[in-house]
């Protein structure tokens, strides 16, 4: 039997099945399918229609996402307060999905960005919260680093619809679309949530207490904040920086650009897996989590200071080596730690609703920051890449601003 309060392994493979549902839901359509689609409606800029999408796309994000943290964390019924929003959420995105596919010009993939955005997180902000709602201290690390499979194998979903029978926008928005609803049901279908709060949910004690852990929210904040800028530059423009300053169809001819970022990614998957089962376990053994968030910002930033000065190939490969362990790494021990630390029981939803501004916010920023740093020619990768490299580092170490997590 397993102590009282813990979670078990069911509970664990379907909710951590959930999560590798949303990332495949998002990873690829943003990596991949939106950058391509801006490719062929606008060839003249590419980079400025991208831009464009992904500013107002996250914007719709950031507000989607409080919105629907602080609804779900005021609902009430039978079917408890998390599974309503994510079933609603779901069918939003497939009906994104068909916009995105039939987008015939730059507004309406516009217009088909922000609908995704919107109905991707009224899920996403209450799947998030579940973490924090049904699992023990304890036990975080290790749950987080099963819910760190998600990225992975959203990016192994890129991977997916890059293979030939999948060319073009229909085809490889239907497979994510069968694949998104085939790993979330089964957590709809399965847990039996309760109509109030969770067995888990005490608030932090005295005033005093709550205060602390305020700053820690700040300072746990800025530092993810930080990271995911870095890491919103490699998602959103990685594969025009193959095309444009790796010159990947030059130094393999045959190859397309999307196949080789689809290698890449297979690789940062494998790693991003292992790093992220090394790091959870190990910080709950060592009752220790900023540390290893302190080593990931710097794994990240080396990895993209090699794409910064090393274009040429195996240069990417061993770039993106660095940058899967590193953000392998950081994603399952933050996630342990920020869980930790949420200011209010009462309203987790809602608190991790201002976290996830530091996944939507940053995907403001890096289209002003690649703008900026490119040029008006749109060229200088080095520029961007380094900049983001110093703001992954900056933000690694902001966690130790953090004090009730050691």
């Amino acid at each position: 039997m397993r102590p009282a309060g813990r979670v078990g392994p069911g509970f664990v493979a379907v909710l951590t099945l959930a999560y590798i549902g949303a990332f495949i839901a998002f990873v690829p359509l943003l990596s991949l399918i939106v950058p391509l689609q801006a490719q062929a409606l606008a060839p003249g800029d590419k980079v400025g229609l991208l831009s464009l999408v992904s500013l107002w796309g996250a914007l719709t994000a950031s507000v989607a996402n409080l919105a629907a943290g602080w609804a779900s964390d005021r609902t009430r019924g039978r079917f408890g307060r998390r599974r309503p929003w994510i079933l609603a959420g779901l069918a939003g995105v497939i009906l994104a999905y068909g916009l995105i596919a039939a987008a015939p010009s730059p507004l309406t993939l516009l217009a088909g960005v922000m609908t995704f955005q919107f109905a991707f997180n009224l899920m996403f902000a209450p799947l998030t919260a579940i973490l924090a709602d049904v699992v023990p201290d304890v036990q975080k690390g290790r749950v987080a680093a099963f819910l760190g499979l998600g990225a992975p194998m959203g990016a192994a979903g890129g991977v997916l619809i890059s293979l030939p029978p999948f060319g073009g926008p229909a085809a490889r928005l239907t497979i994510l679309g069968v694949l998104v609803v085939a790993c979330v049901v089964p957590l709809v279908l399965s847990w039996r949530e309760p109509p109030g709060s969770s067995p888990h949910r005490r608030e932090a004690g005295p005033p005093a207490a709550r205060a602390l852990l305020s700053i820690d929210f700040g300072f746990a904040w800025a530092s993810r904040f930080c990271l995911q800028i870095a890491a919103s530059v490699v998602n959103a423009y990685m594969l025009f920086y193959l095309s444009d300053h790796a010159r990947y169809a030059e130094q393999f001819p045959g190859s397309t650009v999307e196949s080789g970022l689809a290698r890449l990614i297979a690789l940062s998957t494998l790693l991003v897996v292992v790093s992220g089962f090394v790091g959870g376990l190990a910080s709950d053994r060592l009752g220790r989590r900023k540390l290893f968030i302190v080593v990931a910002s710097v794994l990240l930033g080396f990895g993209l200071m090699i794409f910064a000065f090393w274009p040429q190939w195996p240069g990417p490969l061993v770039g993106y080596a660095f940058y899967g362990v590193g953000f392998g790494l950081y994603t399952t021990v933050d996630v342990a730690l920020v869980a930790q630390i949420l200011p209010s029981r009462r309203d987790t939803a809602r608190d991790l609703g201002i976290m996830n501004l530091t996944n939507t916010l940053p995907a403001v920023l890096a289209p002003v920051l690649a703008l900026t740093a490119l040029g008006a020619d749109r060229q200088d990768w080095p520029m961007l890449m380094g900049l983001s490299a110093g703001i992954a580092v900056v933000g690694g170490l902001a966690v130790l601003g953090v004090r009730r997590v050691r």
